[in-house]
Parts: structure tokens; C-alpha cells; sequence
């Protein structure tokens, strides 16, 4: 990740001095003086512009700034690191990459709940950025002591606060992965040609413009769907459809296995190793989305590893049964990490769930969204 900023960082170094040597007149020579002169006019017309658009607020603002991170991370993959993805083996490792900063993004979601790195967080970017530590939130946010960001129910913060959370990181609650997430699914099934338009969500005429869904896919039989992640914008979809005359898919997200957030410490359970390395594996044929980690596990050999709750990525979900070890709290068909649900039961249903070795309770998913199960069919 350092490595990313570090040439982000330098791309903007090198536009900068491209910038501050011909923007100063002492640079130029007596005879490139017109140069000078032509620059500047130009360098003050395209400022004042700027201005009359309200265009700095489109990249840095603190009103919609977790769009503007998200879209940086997607400038990245899918602006320019597509580039990199020349052959099948390399998009089997971008798309091993994509799962692992996945994890990544739903480590910083921790935020949420702990006081002690949110804080961590809020500091560092008042220090690096002081005109953050002058927003209204930010000395009420980092003082805050209970978990912010949450469904409204779950959440200790009041709504501004919960609001200024969201700036804070990039596409909170799944809104960045899901994204990438879809994108890898249309890669590793051949759907057709992936064209992201997540970076152009307005597509405008002189006079008029239109919201595309996020993705617009060429199928090998010469269709073309859009692609849209997320629910509930039927009216957009139906928009773009009538104007363009491109059927839209809505991907749903939010009744998926990919984003399962522990009921207990309110912690996202990310992608364990056998699924990335298996999902970055196109030689790996997947049949079924649950994954059963004590059939099928091949991470741990010594399966007592994960019975004991040593992998922190196990999910548990379990409905009660007439069976002891499901006579508990955590046994109502949620998925919990199962190390949560260890350290929340008596120790005498402890050690039973442990003696029981349940197979049906010990799972994990694969990548998977309802909503392209036609498409699927059909390529």
C-alpha cells in the first residue's frame, strides 16, 4: 500500500514541477519571455474558470470526500492498473490482489468500533491536513468514546457524527469493495467486455446528461448490459435504459455473504486464504458458494487449528437444534467470527462446540451476488 502512495505522491510531485518552474519568471530566458507571458495569462484564465465551477471541492472537500477517496482507489485499479493485466496468469493475480485489499479496506472499518485507532487516524490526518482538524466533527469525533458509523440501531453516535465517520474513510460500509468485488465476478465468469464507468457517473451532451449504471458489459455474442451495484435505483436504470436502449442488471448487495459483519464485536469478517487463492485460481472450478472450512479447508492441515478458533477468518452460523452445543445466543442463523462466539459462550458450551467439530456451523463464502444469474446462464 505505501508503495501506491509513493508513486501516487510522486505523479503529483512531477505535475507540481511542472507547474512551479513555468510558473515562475526568473526561469525563463529574455527570449522565451512571451512563453512566460502566454503561460500565465492562460494559468490565471484557467484558475478563475475553475473557481466559477466549484471544481476544488470535486477533489478534495470534506462533503463528499469518501467518494472522492473511493474514487481515487478505483483511478488505480481500474484507470490504470488494468494495464498491468496482459495475460491470463496476471489477471488471476489482480484479481488475488483485489480480494486481499479488499481485507485491507474492511481492516480500516475497525475504525468503527475502536476509539483508540480512530483516534490514531483523526490525529495524524489534523496534523498532515490542518485544514481537517478545523472541520466542525473532528475534535467531537476524536474525543467520542462509542462506535460510530453503525446501522442506526447499532450505532452510539449521533447522526452528524455517524455522517462525518463516512468522510473520514473511503466508501464506508462496503460501498468500495462491492465495486471491485463485482468487477472481479464478470472477469473470472468470461461474461463478455468489462467497461468500468465508475469514474463517469454523468455521461453529458451539450445540453443534457445521463446517470449510466457502474459497468457496462459486451457480451461474445455482441449484448450489451449494464451493470449496476446495488438496489434500489430502479428509476436511474430505467432512465439510462430508455434513452440509451441498454437493459441494466441491479446487483444485490445487501443480502450477500461477501459482507458479513460480525453481530458480536461489530467487525467485518473478511476473505480467508483458501478463498482467495482458490477464487485467483481459474483452474478452480466453483460449484458452490459455502464453503465447509473442515471438508474443505486446506490452509490448516491439523483441523483442531480451526475447531479451536486459531483462524481469524471462520464464520459460524448455526440455527439451534436438539444437539447441546446449539443451545446458545450466537445459534439464530447469523454469521458470527466463530472466535467471537468462543469467547461468548459459557465455557461449558464452549468446550461442547469445540467437542462437537461441527461441520455445518464452521463456513466461509466465496465472492457472490444475486443479480447476474442470467447473464451467467447465457455466456
Amino acid at each position: 500500500m505505501k508503495n501506491i502512495f509513493t508513486l501516487m505522491s510522486d505523479t503529483l510531485k512531477h505535475l507540481n514541477i511542472l507547474h512551479e518552474v513555468f510558473v515562475l519568471k526568473e526561469n525563463y530566458n529574455s527570449d522565451e519571455r512571451p512563453d512566460y507571458n502566454i503561460y500565465k495569462e492562460n494559468e490565471d484564465f484557467f484558475r478563475e474558470a475553475l473557481n466559477t465551477l466549484d471544481f476544488d471541492a470535486q477533489l478534495y472537500n470534506a462533503k463528499g470526500r469518501q467518494m472522492i477517496l473511493a474514487d481515487f482507489f478505483e483511478y488505480i485499479f481500474l484507470g490504470r492498473g488494468y494495464y498491468s493485466i496482459k495475460t491470463t496468469s496476471d489477471r488471476e493475480k489482480f484479481i488475488k490482489a483485489i480480494l486481499h485489499f479488499v481485507n485491507l479496506l474492511m481492516c480500516y472499518e475497525v475504525m468503527t468500533v475502536s476509539k483508540n485507532l480512530r483516534k490514531k487516524v483523526l490525529e495524524k490526518l489534523g496534523n498532515d491536513i490542518p485544514e481537517i482538524a478545523n472541520e466542525n466533527e473532528y475534535n467531537e469525533l476524536k474525543e467520542f468514546d462509542g462506535s460510530v458509523g453503525l446501522k442506526k440501531k447499532e450505532s452510539d453516535a449521533p447522526n452528524h457524527l455517524n455522517q462525518y465517520f463516512d468522510s473520514i474513510l473511503p466508501k464506508t460500509a462496503g460501498g468500495l469493495w462491492h465495486e471491485l468485488i463485482v468487477y472481479i465476478i464478470l472477469l473470472r465468469n468470461n461474461l463478455g467486455y468489462i467497461v468500468p464507468l465508475l469514474l463517469s457517473q454523468r455521461l453529458i451532451s451539450k445540453e443534457k446528461h445521463i446517470i449510466p449504471p457502474d459497468f457496462l458489459i459486451i457480451t461474445h455474442d455482441k449484448h450489451i448490459y449494464g451493470i449496476e451495484v446495488g438496489t434500489g435505483k430502479e428509476l436511474q436504470s430505467s432512465s439510462f435504459l430508455i434513452q440509451s436502449n441498454i437493459p441494466v442488471l441491479a446487483i444485490d448487495t445487501l443480502n450477500s455473504r461477501v459482507s458479513d459483519r460480525c453481530p458480536i464485536c461489530k467487525k467485518w469478517i473478511p476473505f480467508c486464504p483458501f478463498v482467495i487463492n482458490n477464487y485467483s485460481n481459474f483452474n478452480e472450478e466453483i460449484n458452490k458458494i459455502e464453503i465447509k472450512c473442515l471438508d474443505n479447508c486446506d490452509i490448516y492441515s491439523n483441523k483442531d487449528d480451526i475447531v479451536e478458533g486459531k483462524c481469524l477468518y471462520t464464520k459460524y452460523s448455526r440455527n439451534k437444534t436438539n444437539q447441546q452445543h446449539t443451545h446458545h445466543d450466537c445459534a439464530n442463523g447469523y454469521h458470527y467470527h466463530y472466535k467471537c462466539v468462543l469467547e461468548e459462550v459459557t465455557p461449558d458450551i464452549k468446550e461442547k462446540i469445540i467437542s462437537a467439530r461441527d461441520t455445518t456451523a464452521l463456513k466461509t463464502h466465496y465472492p457472490y451476488y444475486s443479480g447476474l444469474e442470467g447473464l451467467i446462464k447465457n455466456t
